[in-house]
């Protein structure tokens, strides 16, 4: 894996326009990296593991707004298997209410899966890239890149590898792979280009 830093990735003119997400420390950085490579690698299809609120969709609309974009999470009704389901940490009184809060903050045109991405048939959709920030474990981005590589992507770019597990899991899912792997290491992001 080589190591690149956040100044490899960033390009102001090609920033320029980015939706800028400062939610958390360190996340402007990661989506303007994100958005960096989606420009640059302009895939015109991408699937997103891990919908949330619908912010990152925002940024990848807005980064390939003449892309196929879809966005895969949990149905509702499963909402409490994952530690990531938006529902079990924002806004309890909706979820009392019974509130689907998954992709409630998209404001761009995609098409939104249900479906768990252990048991997904991510065949049904091939992409040219992907974009997997579900689950912070091991099993989870494991399965999830080695599902995804049968489709042959471009590109698959990985939000949280700063976190052990989740690195792990992608050196292991890419061992002997025709890709070139990236990390940059001043951002949570990996991403993966075919060679």
């Amino acid at each position: 894996m080589k190591k690149l830093e956040f100044k490899d990735i960033y390009d102001p003119k090609v920033a320029e326009d980015a939706i800028i997400h400062d939610g958390y420390i360190g996340f402007k950085e990661d989506y303007l990296t994100l958005h960096c490579l989606l420009r640059k690698y302009n895939p015109k299809s991408l699937l997103e593991i891990g919908t949330h609120r619908g912010i990152g969709m925002n940024i990848i609309c807005n980064a390939l707004p003449k892309s196929d974009v879809y966005s895969l999470d949990l149905p509702y009704e499963n909402k409490d298997y994952s530690e990531q389901y938006p529902s079990t940490t924002i806004d309890e009184k909706k979820v009392e209410e019974g509130v689907d809060l998954i992709g409630c903050l998209a404001e761009y045109p995609y098409t939104q899966l249900r479906g768990d991405s252990m048991t997904f048939d991510f065949s049904k959709y091939p992409c040219e890239a992907y974009w997997i920030d579900a689950e912070h474990d091991y099993d989870h981005p494991f399965h999830e890149t080695t599902e995804v590589l049968k489709t042959n992507p471009r590109m698959i770019i990985w939000h949280d590898s700063d976190m052990e597990p989740v690195l792990n899991a992608i050196n292991d899912s890419m061992k002997g792979q025709p890709y070139e792997l990236f990390r940059v290491v001043d951002t949570r992001i990996a991403y993966a280009v075919r060679l």
